[in-house]
């Protein structure tokens, strides 16, 4: 169903289940899934994809220009999984060819209002990312990672799956997979036990008990950080491998 008001561009692909609110703008070059609702006013510029099942709430700005001085009108995506919820005036704009030309938010994501996603962001399932976020270019978010409200996360850093971030930190570190983190300057906080209890299948208490001895031994044992994280990526744990990956900048949150 698309509201009267509504303009949608002939170009654009809209599944006929989708709801287009009233006053929404829906561009060419966009492809908008089944059972996709988009509340009143919510724009969508070319070239984002919009899973099936998500929900877009009023204000929403998909698919904007970066606000990154180097772009020049390089045609880049945003994609946007299945089953995601977007809050009322939350910004997410498209990536750059510098940046690999897509931002990127997968399945069953939630952003809470007034957020803003920067351009070239990697946001992975089931992220909570709570009202008033601000979140620069190049982030990558990993699996059910939450941030606390009014976060910043500085461009390029890492918050790892399972981590927790608290509420009104600024984020200017890559904050390991599993952890918790909070302070001014922002510290490694133990860890993310209540992520890890919601999902007892893929965290027995053996392997809770191994990332509670890895993250003692990086932060509690003396021994040089880079020695331990060597040791971290040829182990077993598949977060490690994930986190410190080629992509990695090299911060850690202090202990």
């Amino acid at each position: 169903m698309i509201h009267p008001s509504a303009f949608v561009s002939p170009q654009a692909k809209v599944r006929e289940t989708a709801v287009i609110g009233p006053w929404c703008i829906v561009d060419s070059g966009v492809e908008i899934g089944e059972n996709v609702v988009l509340e009143s006013r919510v724009h969508v510029y070319g070239g984002v994809t919009v899973g099936k099942n998500t929900h877009v709430f009023d204000g929403a700005i998909l698919g904007a220009p970066p606000q990154d001085l180097k772009y020049a009108g390089e045609p880049t995506r945003v994609s946007i999984g299945e089953g995601c919820t977007l809050r009322e005036y939350v910004t997410v704009n498209r990536g750059t060819a510098q940046g690999g030309g897509c931002t990127r938010i997968a399945d069953k994501v939630l952003v809470m209002a007034y957020s803003h996603i920067a351009h070239d962001c990697d946001i992975r399932e089931g992220v909570v990312i709570a009202n008033g976020c601000q979140i620069g270019g190049h982030v990558r978010i990993g699996e059910y990672a939450t941030l606390g409200g009014v976060t910043g996360i500085q461009q390029r850093n890492q918050v790892g799956s399972y981590a927790f971030v608290g509420g009104t930190h600024k984020v200017d570190r890559d904050v390991p997979p599993c952890t918790k983190a909070c302070g001014n300057p922002i510290r490694y906080g133990g860890l993310n036990l209540h992520a890890l209890r919601l999902h007892p299948d893929l965290f027995p208490e053996t392997r809770v008990e191994a990332l509670s001895r890895a993250y003692r031994e990086l932060y509690r044992s003396g021994r040089p950080v880079a020695e331990v994280i060597e040791e971290l990526k040829k182990g077993p744990e598949p977060l490690f491998q994930a986190f410190f990956d080629e992509h990695w900048g090299g911060s850690l949150v202090r202990p």
